[in-house]
């Protein structure tokens, strides 16, 4: 007898849902051939038919543009590494996961060779490990192989650096632009500052009234971009502020070159070659992370609400994304929550804006832990969040 969704316990609905993965990844790798038999026509000597996979697949295959090219550059990951492309029609794996592996041959670049001589594992986990964890896996193997310290990758990176411009029929502009790890830290860094000055100063000098589907702070960075344009600066004295450039680096990674567990990342999550981070430090003020409050003051106990920019750094450094176990928003989009809450405790003396008693939260999770009932606990030595 079928069950229906709405009637179902946990053990069922944890059983459909995996029905449900299998039968799409079996969808999306019929997809992938249906990208490579349009390819195969292209190419056919005999007759070539003239057809463009891309718009095909969103004129005939329901998907939007951006769909369709992750479609294609899938077709082209699975194309190198059929293997990965069998345990996804099989119904084993996930495009996600396809995705994780096409990003680690762009990180292995000119040692690709080197990295596909892992794919048989590779491919074994991608049967066992979520998404998030697989493709740290991934980012680890394909670290491992490259011998140039990622100088390469961030020559890539900045070559594929842009910034389009178009004007649309209600006459309002839309840009889109993509740019290399180090312009994205400057130009986020500026921004960023900006931003939380607007917000800080409640908004004074330019209201936020937007439409119910702009989110505030979108709206805020439009405005501050704007401002940077005009010539503003995130600080009132000094025009020619520099901008905060964070960057991740262990101390093994800074001597000896990359290595497979090493860090070496801006604050926004983008890997940079070792040879930048060290050119870095020769022209910038070092700005170390401390985490037992030997050098850096990281536990002001209650007699501050908000967390300083030191703790920022801090529980940037330990949680790159938000705390919650598989949540992938990055730190930078996530609020400082206190565990036991500042306001109210039940001792009655609320808690402290220490380290300890701190972790990052996207807005989802943020208001699951306040709104929703979800009560959290830190191990202060290992960090592990047990939610309830």
């Amino acid at each position: 007898m079928k069950v229906a969704i709405s009637e179902m316990n946990i053990a069922e609905l944890r059983t459909f849902m995996s029905d449900i993965r299998v039968r799409q990844a079996k969808l999306d790798a019929q997809m992938l051939e249906a990208n490579a038999r349009m390819i195969s026509l292209m190419h056919d000597p005999v007759a070539p038919t003239f057809v463009i996979p891309e718009r095909e697949l969103v004129t005939h295959g329901g998907l939007t543009s951006r769909e369709a090219r992750e479609v294609v550059s899938r077709g082209l990951v699975t194309e190198v590494a059929p293997e990965m492309g069998a345990v996804l029609a099989a119904g084993s794996t996930t495009a996600a996961h396809v995705d994780a592996l096409g990003r680690g041959l762009k990180i292995a670049g000119a040692e690709r060779e080197a990295f596909m001589a892992h794919l048989p594992e590779l491919v074994e986990a991608s049967t066992t490990m979520t998404a998030s964890e697989f493709s740290h896996l991934v980012t680890e193997t394909a670290k491992s192989v490259v011998t140039d310290d990622g100088l390469s990758i961030f020559e890539r990176q900045k070559r594929e650096t842009y910034f389009k411009m178009r004007t649309e029929v209600d006459g309002c502009l839309s840009v889109s632009g993509k740019f290399d790890p180090i312009s994205a830290s400057i130009l986020k860094s500026k921004i960023g500052r900006l931003v939380e000055n607007m917000f800080h100063s409640g908004d004074k000098e330019v209201p936020v009234e937007v439409m119910p589907w702009i989110e505030p702070n979108d709206h805020r960075q439009a405005q501050a971009l704007i401002a940077l344009v005009n010539g503003a600066s995130d600080t009132a004295s000094d025009v020619s502020a520099r901008a905060e450039i964070v960057v991740h680096v262990d101390l093994e990674t800074l001597q000896h070159g990359l290595h497979a567990g090493g860090t070496c990342r801006t604050a926004l999550g983008s890997d940079l070659p070792v040879e930048t981070v060290r050119r870095l430090a020769c022209e910038a003020e070092i700005l170390p992370v401390v985490l037992d409050g030997r050098s850096v003051p990281i536990d002001v106990g209650r007699s501050k609400r908000l967390a300083t920019v030191h703790q920022r750094r801090a529980l940037e450094a330990i949680h790159p994304t938000c705390a919650i176990p598989d949540c992938e928003v990055i730190f930078d989009h996530c609020n400082v929550h206190h565990i036991e809450y500042w306001a109210i405790s039940d001792s009655g003396g609320g808690g402290a804006t220490d380290l300890n008693n701190m972790v990052p939260l996207c807005s989802r999770h943020h208001h699951a832990a306040h709104e929703g009932g979800w009560k959290l606990e830190l191990d202060p030595e290992t960090r592990k969040l047990l939610i309830r």
